[in-house]
């Protein structure tokens, strides 16, 4: 029993952290803390679990990528690579793809925020087609999450995979529908939204410079669909995007150290002690038998706790890796829709989420009405929930 409530504790202990604003990796590293020393295991299960972690490969592998994905970013940032890509796409598409193309883009540069990085390309074109500010907000906010399913360079996808054990190409042919389901529904809840349609260039519009923009994303996607370590082919994207953009070797090492978010290096480490905390002591085992005692179906948990952490978790990365090593081990053996479940409803709470930094940057960015924002991102957000719900339970079901 002693086992159980601190677990529980831990658990409660990570959002009161978060909620002082306490970092992340503080909170989490204090939670896995809290579950050794109630344990009841001696106290040296800290240091046993510490030392696991950080000599386990798919720590450093898993490290290496979360860290490679920001110096991704930064690098086509720096070089002008996305920015001119961009800059070509606008002179072909028409206004309500265009919309959803930027933001989707700037989505394969995972980082927190990132949004507000895709909303000063949004605006000019917005304008254009004469859109209001909660639209501007509702097309930045909804597409740049739409790569969620299909990308497998999102920290939060990366986190998921690592976590599950799950094949990254299995996770992305199960998840794969749903980036088709929230599109139409993006498109459903925007009809309307344009007000002015643009007129396109052509396919002249789009220059070979331009292209080359989308290269570095191009080949590390296909490289992780081919099967080489996602870390592996984040640095050969990051080393085209250097190419491409002729960078300088003393401006490489500038882009390579400002790139790497640090903060997200520990977060990972902390998270994956967290995990092995929960693993070792077997508290989570003790929750299990608890569960079942109650009656309560482990199905339903699986359905209400990931609502609550996405929406308080401030990033789906974070909330995969709190509800994943609590959560997985009461399934059992790993079921990918089981998992998925957990996925989508992490996900879906946070886009809509006021903690969500993307949803209140471009809200400040565009001066828009953050609750009438919500009033669009959230019966999105409970469409695709409800949709890919169904949708997981029947393939369970199966």
């Amino acid at each position: 029993m002693f086992e159980i409530i601190g677990l529980l504790t831990a658990f409660i202990g990570i959002f009161v952290l978060r909620a002082k604003n306490i970092d992340f990796y503080i909170a989490i590293t204090a939670a896995a803390l809290i579950i050794g020393l109630t344990s009841g295991a001696p106290v040296r299960i800290l240091f046993d679990v510490l030392i696991q972690t950080l000599s386990a490969y798919n720590t450093w592998n898993l490290v290496s990528a979360v860290a490679l994905i920001t110096v991704l970013g930064y690098a086509l940032k720096e070089t002008g690579l996305m920015v001119n890509f961009i800059e070509g796409l606008s002179n072909i598409l028409p206004g309500n793809i265009l919309m959803a193309t930027i933001p989707a883009l700037f989505g394969f540069l995972s980082m927190p925020g990132g949004a507000l990085m895709s909303a000063p390309f949004i605006e000019p074109e917005a304008d254009k087609l004469g859109l209001k500010p909660e639209h501007k907000s509702y097309y930045n906010v909804w597409f740049r999450h739409l790569l969620y399913w299909v990308n497998p360079i999102t920290s939060s996808t990366i986190m998921a995979v690592s976590l599950s054990g799950i094949p990254v190409t299995t996770w992305l042919r199960v998840q794969s529908p749903l980036f088709f389901v929230m599109a139409a529904i993006g498109f459903i809840a925007s009809r309307g939204f344009i007000e002015t349609p643009k007129k396109n260039e052509g396919p002249k519009g789009l220059t070979m410079d331009a292209m080359k923009g989308g290269l570095p994303i191009v080949v590390t996607v296909a490289l992780t669909l081919y099967g080489i370590p996602i870390w592996a082919s984040l640095a050969a994207g990051t080393l085209t995007a250097m190419l491409l953009g002729r960078v300088k070797p003393d401006k490489t090492v500038e882009i390579v150290s400002k790139g790497i978010r640090w903060d997200l290096v520990l977060a990972i480490i902390s998270m994956l002690y967290l995990r092995d905390m929960i693993s070792t002591s077997g508290s989570v085992v003790k929750l299990f038998e608890a569960v079942i005692a109650s009656g309560v179906p482990v199905l339903a948990i699986a359905i209400v706790v990931p609502l609550f952490i996405g929406a308080i978790s401030g990033s789906p990365a974070m909330g995969v890796g709190i509800a994943f090593p609590i959560l997985l081990p009461l399934f059992g053996e790993v079921n990918i829709h089981l998992t998925s479940i957990v996925f989508l409803g992490i996900t879906c709470t946070y886009i809509t989420s006021p903690l969500h930094l993307c949803l209140v940057l471009t809200n400040n960015y565009f001066n828009s009405d953050l609750n009438k924002v919500i009033r669009y991102t959230a019966p999105s957000c409970l469409a695709l929930y409800l949709i890919g719900l169904a949708y997981h339970l029947f393939l369970y079901r199966m």
